[in-house]
């Protein structure tokens, strides 16, 4: 009888019936508890948090910037890419212009060659028969190729036979005393032809320039 006095509850039967656990806690798979708040029903297991949505926009805006700035990479990396292109571009051209010039000078100093030739040979042609007349012939017809092809590359002959003295496409090396004044200052002669290449001076001509006498 006193074991089972002690195990009873202490307390009358109003004690006892007051007594009452009303636990309705649930509970998420990570073992949170999930507590009713009063008078409203407690979240369904597994909802999405109140801030789920927030981090949403973070994460979108985030991945707008990212994009962005990859946008904004490629974009420089393009107009880069183009930059180095026409710097090529433009090295190329400035290479093959100098070898171009390169070649035409070459060739101008062989048709050089070949007028002084003629030149020389101008006056005895005739004494000296058909032997020569047809190796005369020859040069004429070789210089005359020559002119061709250097045209060919784009180079023209600058005209100074008769035009006022410019030193800017030509180079007086001698003058000739004239009486007229029309002639005062004009080219007579041509030692060296010139030659341009568009408004650039491949090499200027060598000229004789008229001076009026004075008395």
């Amino acid at each position: 009888m006193s074991e089972e006095r002690r195990d009873a509850p202490a307390g009358g039967p109003e004690e006892q019936a007051q007594v009452k656990v009303n636990d309705r806690r649930r509970f998420r798979p990570d073992g949170d508890a999930i507590v009713r708040e009063e008078g409203g029903e407690a979240p369904e297991q597994g909802a999405a948090p109140a801030t789920a949505e927030p981090r949403q926009d973070e994460q979108l805006a985030a991945q707008a910037a990212k994009i962005d700035e990859l946008t904004r990479a490629y974009a420089a990396l393009v107009e880069d890419n183009k930059a180095f292109r026409q710097r090529l571009d433009r090295e190329r051209a400035r290479v093959v212009e100098a070898e171009r010039v390169g070649v035409i000078q070459a060739l101008l100093e062989s048709a050089d060659d070949l007028e002084r030739a003629l030149a020389a040979v101008s006056g005895v042609v005739e004494a000296q028969g058909d032997a020569l007349g047809n190796l005369v012939e020859g040069v004429r017809l070789s210089l005359g190729a020559l002119h061709k092809r250097i045209a060919t590359l784009g180079a023209q002959r600058i005209p100074v036979i008769g035009q006022p003295f410019d030193p800017h496409v030509a180079e007086a090396v001698d003058t000739v005393a004239v009486a007229d004044a029309a002639q005062d200052g004009v080219v007579l002669h041509e030692i060296r032809p010139g030659y341009r290449i568009g408004d650039r001076i491949l090499r200027p001509a060598r000229v004789r320039v008229g001076r009026l006498a004075r008395a």
